[in-house]
């Protein structure tokens, strides 16, 4: 049976599926490429790392942006120059269906795992103050969550992690002591190992020190005076930026090493937009 393509018709299963308005006009073999082409360069944009910066994300979504209109242009156009054709056993409308039906069933998997478990990468947004100045209230952040996959956690890195106590709840604090390590906080002053360290990202918004010799609620002293205390192996010590404010592990506990998701990479968006864009560190 012969028949004319319609270019509208064409641009349409493409827009919904790249690829399927190739197959429409035909062009099996280019249709199937482009099917094929729109997941691989998603992911390879992802893997090659242009999310570590946002200038490189928008970037590959400018990139995908354009490819999908390239496909739907290539989709009209060949149906256009399409005299008549005789159709082929997969030209029936229920096969277009099926197929735009099973690329468009990625968007049943959920975005987190869609993201996390095969981009490596997460979207997080800050809830609370406990990690001021650094981050705000409202921040939005990309993480990488591959990083610790390739290098070691290191004092002074900021983490993704899952709350310990509540594993659906992701957390974003400050390594400051490793496994092996003796951690301890006298008067707001941090000790590892007996030793002072330095702690330019820390503030202290409460001016009093709560002393183990004067009466204070539990919560209150060990906010100022904690430990000393051994980090066990397979664990890290956490806290937040923001001293003062911040539930972390002097009121939780050490946080175990396989609670890490990764390292939050920079802000993508933010209620002041001149944080839009900075570097997270």
């Amino acid at each position: 049976m012969r028949k004319k393509r319609n270019p509208i018709v064409a641009a349409f299963l493409s827009f919904f599926a790249p690829g399927v308005g190739q197959l429409y006009n035909g062009q099996f073999l280019k249709g199937i490429l482009f099917i094929c082409a729109d997941f691989v360069l998603l992911f390879l944009l992802f893997r090659l790392g242009l999310h570590h910066k946002l200038a490189g994300l928008l970037a590959g979504l400018i990139f995908l942006i354009c490819v999908w209109i390239f496909m739907i242009t290539d989709a009209f156009l060949g149906a256009r120059k399409r005299k008549e054709y005789i159709l082929k056993p997969y030209n029936k409308v229920y096969i277009y269906i099926l197929i735009i039906m099973l690329l468009n069933s990625t968007m049943l998997i959920p975005t987190k795992f869609l993201s996390e478990k095969i981009l490596g990468f997460g979207a997080h947004q800050i809830s609370t103050g406990s990690m001021e100045p650094a981050l705000s209230i409202k921040d939005y952040l990309i993480s990488d969550l591959t990083y610790f996959k390739n290098n070691e956690l290191q004092r002074g890195d900021l983490v993704i992690f899952q709350y310990p106590k509540d594993l659906s709840k992701d957390f974003l604090k400050r390594i400051i002591a490793l496994e092996g390590e003796k951690i301890e906080i006298k008067d707001k002053q941090v000790y590892i190992n007996d030793e002072p360290i330095t702690e330019d990202y820390k503030v202290h918004n409460d001016e009093r020190i709560y002393k183990r010799s004067e009466n204070y609620r539990y919560d209150d002293l060990i906010m100022d005076n904690f430990g000393p205390e051994i980090v066990p192996s397979g664990h890290c010590f956490v806290l937040g930026d923001n001293r003062d404010n911040s539930s972390d592990s002097r009121y939780w506990g050490f946080l175990p090493v396989k609670n890490i998701k990764g390292k939050p990479l920079y802000i993508y968006w933010a209620k002041d937009k001149k944080r839009i864009g900075k570097k997270i560190n």
